[in-house]
């Protein structure tokens, strides 16, 4: 039910406004510039590839069960929440994603928690055991760790487990959650639980289990700093770097100068690439200059329209502000959207 409500959740935010595929791209993670926008434009940045591995077909089985469900109505080109759906997400608060700044990578920090937790367990033990992850990027990363960290020593192992204890303990997520976290890692003699395994212990269905597991590892590694051996685990996680790649390559010919024009010729890129890119700029930095491409009091006029109207749908507001562009309607929604 947990990824049901997130589900819902997210089409209310769309205000009727996109269709049943909008949010299966951004749990993926799709770079496309409708998704990019979109997260600004309906502030979804926590959601953005939160689960990148979530397959079409798992999806639309999600979308059915909500529709048979009537908490949302389909139309050609649009998701309705009903006010059932409404009455189902009323209290709900989903707290601890951050998906704009990680996107996917918190699976490494799992990884390197979760082979760290199982040698610690096994060492008053035995040091022959089947690694859980057998990455070797991963498996060199934890060797460096621990043997910087003289893991052997009894005093270590304690204020390891000491430090994990009360960083999952001061995590905002349900206990539920944390539970999810807690079942997934291995120890001495006994192995984590597969996905299909919680399901069935924790009577839930898997993609709301994965959804509980992402925002607990999300809020660990923005509170990891405080927990000093833990934050080694951490390192280069955190994206810091939030424009998508190309979109950067793109930024650094805007800032030495290059006109939009100039950047689609030189990069052999169509313009409207570029205009995706320039609104992905405009959504990330409060600094872009924004009266370059939009007069002031153009800006003034959409924005005034798009909240008269209640839209952010582009046709509409071109219908309603016919000297803007439809470019220069897009950046302005971007630059509000951030």
């Amino acid at each position: 039910m947990f990824a049901t409500k997130l589900i819902v959740s997210i089409f209310a935010r769309y205000n009727n406004q996109r269709g049943s595929s909008a949010v299966y791209h951004l749990f993926k993670g799709k770079k496309s510039g409708q998704t990019i926008q979109d997260v600004g434009l309906f502030q979804l940045y926590p959601f953005f590839s939160i689960t990148p591995k979530l397959t079409k077909a798992q999806y639309d089985t999600y979308i059915e069960e909500i529709f048979n469900a009537q908490f949302i109505l389909l139309t050609e080109e649009n998701v309705v929440v009903t006010d059932k759906g409404r009455q189902l997400i009323e209290d709900f608060r989903p707290v601890g994603f951050d998906g704009w700044h990680y996107r996917g990578r918190e699976s490494a920090f799992f990884k390197r928690l979760a082979l760290v937790v199982q040698t610690l367990s096994n060492a008053p033990h035995t040091m022959r055991f089947l690694p859980i992850e057998q990455d070797g990027v991963t498996q060199r990363f934890v060797k460096d760790y621990l043997r910087y960290h003289d893991f052997q020593q009894p005093a270590f192992q304690q204020q390891f487990t000491t430090q994990l204890m009360e960083l999952v303990a001061s995590l905002p997520v349900e206990e539920r959650s944390k539970q999810v976290l807690s079942y997934r890692l291995s120890g001495y003699q006994q192995s984590g639980y597969t996905w299909q395994q919680l399901a069935v212990f924790l009577d839930e269905d898997i993609l709301s289990l994965q959804l509980r597991f992402t925002s607990c590892l999300h809020s660990m590694i923005n509170e990891v700093r405080n927990y000093p051996l833990l934050a080694d685990l951490a390192q280069n996680i955190r994206i810091e770097q939030l424009l998508t790649q190309s979109t950067q390559k793109t930024a650094d010919l805007f800032y030495k100068g290059y006109s939009l024009e100039q950047i689609a010729q030189y990069r052999r890129l169509k313009t409207s690439t570029i205009e995706d890119h320039l609104a992905e700029m405009a959504m990330n930095d409060p600094q872009f200059p924004l009266t370059q491409f939009v007069p002031e009091e153009l800006v003034l006029a959409i924005r005034e329209r798009t909240k008269q109207l209640q839209t952010t749908k582009l046709r509409i507001i071109k219908e309603s502000v016919p000297q803007a562009s439809y470019f220069q309607i897009r950046l302005v929604l971007a630059a509000k959207g951030e």
